[in-house]
């Protein structure tokens, strides 16, 4: 018989943002191991680390839990991608109420980080530096304050937090007991690059004449310039390409540059068009100038590709602006998930999120090893939107996690899914996916 555990709040935490067989031991740390944060309690009966708390390396982070109703869990939430002209910040709350208290009244224990900085992730030092430091620290603040170990670590994030979480499972297998990655960019992360880029391209092409000072990449390659973009226009971008794509007379340019990029829309909503080419087109401003600094060149290249889909393919690829890649493979390499796993693994994706595609999914799932594929369940959710879930979804994406680490079923509080629907499509969604849950009054 299978025992039953409560959960709830772990719906809050997605709804968004080199592997060897064995275990990978983080390094040791020869210096003295830091005194533990200080905690404050709260009103509601759990503590929390203070607000201003650092590792190491001044990344923020958050530890909270209910020392008399520790469940001996922890849950591990890391951030999605955020705009590297931002200073690093912790996650957002995910609801009016804050998921660490939830989190922790319903027994677990919650730790996130900002990670030391933002823009691209850089897996050795935010994935083996700040999250292994934040799960040690997390670990021997609960054990302290309790007297009790952590049973299992539960990793998981959305977006380019989807991302980190896989290579976290992956990298470190005797750290993580599994991982819930989101709507992340893990199949093939130069394939990732070039979406973004290529609708880019396509996108200037289309609308040169619309957008002023378009386009605005730059590429000398015979002085060797990496690549240039003004992020700081982004602003002006927004407003002029907003007002062009609602203009009804270009209706039939924007429908060419979905089509070459296939980049996805909802047809039941005309907005999403909109959405979906400021989505991309926010990326590549605000995202370039970080990713060719931290891959030591342009990551993107198209010189010989042929884009196809428009009403005169001839005329696009004589016309589109072209580019040398011209980044370290080495450093692209890390951006690159191991697709090994030791440890279980479900993701969550939509089968229309425009900014991280779906087909991300097929590719991870198909360079997995067969030892592997068995500790990957990949949940499809059919809608449009970037990490865009509802509760019932996520909690039935968690129940299958819970199950496969711990042998586990959830028995989840019916006032965590107050609607009868939300309750019978949590049941059955994670029924499909071989959970067996129960929610109770």
């Amino acid at each position: 018989m299978k025992r039953a555990v409560h959960t709830g709040a772990v719906v809050l935490i997605v709804a968004l943002a080199g592997c060897s067989d064995g275990p990978v031991q983080p390094p040791l740390r020869e210096q003295a191991k830091p005194a533990l944060p200080p905690l404050v309690p709260q009103a509601n009966g759990q503590s929390c680390t203070a607000p201003d708390a650092k590792l190491s390396s001044g990344a923020l982070f958050k530890i909270c839990f209910d020392p008399n109703n520790w469940n001996r869990d922890l849950v591990v939430f890391i951030p999605g991608y955020h705009d590297p002209a931002s200073a690093p910040s912790l996650p957002a709350d995910l609801s009016p109420t804050a998921a660490s208290v939830l989190f922790s009244g319903l027994g677990y224990g919650y730790a996130t980080t900002s990670f030391r900085a933002t823009g691209l992730i850089e897996r050795d030092s935010w994935i083996g530096g700040d999250l292994l430091e934040l799960v040690e620290t997390a670990k021997a603040l609960l054990a302290n304050t309790t007297g009790r170990t952590t049973r299992y670590v539960y990793q998981t994030g959305g977006s380019q937090g989807g991302l980190g979480t896989v290579m976290a499972v992956e990298q470190y297998p005797n750290i993580f007991s599994g991982g819930l990655a989101a709507c992340g960019p893990i199949g093939d992360y130069r394939r990732q690059i070039e979406y973004v880029a290529d609708f880019r391209v396509v996108f200037d092409h289309f609308f040169a004449g619309v957008i002023p000072a378009w386009p605005v990449w730059r590429q000398d390659l015979s002085a060797g310039d990496p690549g240039y973009i003004d992020p700081s226009s982004w602003g002006t971008t927004e407003s002029s390409a907003g007002a062009a794509l609602d203009d009804p007379a270009n209706a039939d340019r924007i429908r060419q540059v979905l089509d070459v990029t296939h980049a996805p829309t909802d047809p039941a909503d005309p907005a999403t068009v909109k959405g979906t080419a400021l989505g991309i087109l926010w990326y590549s401003f605000r995202g370039t100038n970080d990713a060719v600094a931290k891959n030591g060149g342009m990551p993107f290249g198209n010189v010989g590709r042929r884009y196809s889909g428009s009403n005169a393919d001839d005329a696009l690829n004589a016309g589109v602006q072209r580019f040398q890649a011209t980044a370290d493979a080495a450093r692209l390499a890390t951006l690159q998930t191991a697709a090994r796993l030791r440890r279980p693994l479900v993701t969550i994706h939509t089968t229309g999120d425009p900014i991280v595609p779906i087909w991300h999914e097929a590719l991870y799932r198909r360079r997995l090893d067969l030892r592997s594929r068995l500790l990957n369940t990949a949940f499809t959710v059919n809608r449009y939107g970037h990490c865009s879930f509802t509760d019932a979804e996520v909690l039935a994406a968690f129940a299958v996690l819970v199950l496969e680490v711990s042998g586990q079923n959830l028995l989840v509080s019916r006032s965590m899914l107050p609607q009868p629907q939300a309750q019978a499509e949590f049941l059955d969604l994670a029924r499909r996916h071989g959970a067996r849950p129960s929610v109770t009054p």
